[in-house]
């Protein structure tokens, strides 16, 4: 979640350096601002949508852990590593845009939710 909420207000951050004065959007952030927006902010943008997907899967799986009171050593490093993956992901969404490596981080965080899913399933 803190994640997604430093990520946010980057997005916060870019939206409103293009509304000052002289900028693309000094009159305002037009009802449509993406498909004319700058790429960079189109990428924040598009990093916000991925940490509303899979990420929530790990947030619900999280909460039944918790729950069910079946946090194990196991699934705390999983989770760590899944966290640490996302921070990298986004890293290189936002900075880099190197889509092989942020693809390699996207691929093995899954991964990694699917282990957390399937040792959530067998402790229970």
């Amino acid at each position: 979640m803190i994640l997604t909420m430093a990520v946010s207000f980057y997005h916060t951050y870019g939206s409103m350096k293009l509304m000052r004065p002289g900028n693309d959007w000094e009159k305002g952030i037009p009802s449509d601002p993406y498909p004319n927006a700058p790429k960079n902010l189109q990428m924040v943008k598009n990093n916000i949508k991925n940490l509303f997907e899979y990420p929530i899967i790990f947030y619900v799986l999280l909460i039944l852990i918790y729950s069910f009171d079946k946090t194990d050593t196991a699934l705390l490093c999983l989770a760590w590593i899944y966290v640490l993956l996302r921070i990298a992901h986004s890293f290189y969404h936002l900075f880099m845009n190197n889509t092989h490596l942020r693809g390699g981080f996207w691929l093995i965080s899954q991964f990694v939710l699917l282990a957390i899913l399937i040792r959530f399933i067998f402790v229970i």
